[in-house]
């Protein structure tokens, strides 16, 4: 009776982790306490993730913030309305607000730097997996930033035009038939990219459509 109520209540974790020392690393963390049961390794992101899930059924997901060729904010997004009752805690080497806010808004409960020591992830793993919330102190100093300068998202500040070459960008086009739709010069339009990605906090024209895919900002049916 004993081993059944004991084995009830370990913690079986699936890592999405594409970086295999990292993801090595910290299943033989895990290994170490017999509260947590690693039930599954997943390298990639999008639809192998979700099929992942679907076979694995873990309690819990330490899920890569940044997955090569993968919006990780849609997989949670997706994730979540497949499995609502499963947790994501992220492990992440960025502290940048794009990725905090938006992953922590598509649903993760909690969001741990690989920096943090093993002890912080381990916590961190135990309070998501009661449903609890966690975030590592360098995260929280963002959010804390953001809430007190009452910060809207990025998107906000692109003026009309910056959203139209945005939503260009978006279609496809490249420089030239932007400043052929819009009566304007290639370098202006030149000018308009640049002032974008530093709105949005990218650095290539794929996470500027990526961004606006995801706030609604363009559509992909367009």
């Amino acid at each position: 009776m004993d081993e059944k109520k004991e084995s009830a209540q370990v913690i079986r974790i699936a890592l999405a982790e594409d970086h295999h020392v990292v993801r090595t690393a910290v299943a033989s963390l895990l290994s170490r306490h017999t509260e947590f049961e690693v039930v599954g390794e997943i390298a990639e992101g999008g639809s192998r993730l979700l099929e992942a899930m679907d076979r694995l059924e873990p309690d819990l997901l330490l899920l890569d913030a940044h997955m090569p060729g993968h919006d990780v904010i849609q997989d949670v997004n997706k994730l979540l309305k497949q499995h609502p009752d499963l947790k994501i805690l992220v492990l992440s080497a960025y502290d940048r607000r794009e990725y905090v806010l938006g992953l922590l808004k598509a649903g993760a409960l909690g969001y741990v730097l690989k920096d943090d020591s093993s002890h912080m992830l381990l916590s961190a793993i135990r309070a998501v997996a009661r449903g609890g919330e966690w975030v590592s102190p360098q995260v929280a100093n963002v959010l804390l930033e953001s809430v007190r300068n009452q910060e809207q998202l990025p998107g906000a500040t692109l003026t009309p035009r910056e959203l139209e070459v945005l939503q260009a960008l978006a279609s496809g086009a490249a420089n030239s038939k932007i400043a052929e739709q819009l009566f304007i010069t290639e370098q202006t339009v030149k000018n308009h990219v640049s002032n974008i990605f530093k709105k949005l906090g990218v650095e290539t024209r794929v996470e500027a459509v990526l961004y606006a895919f995801r706030h609604g900002l363009a559509s992909p049916d367009e």
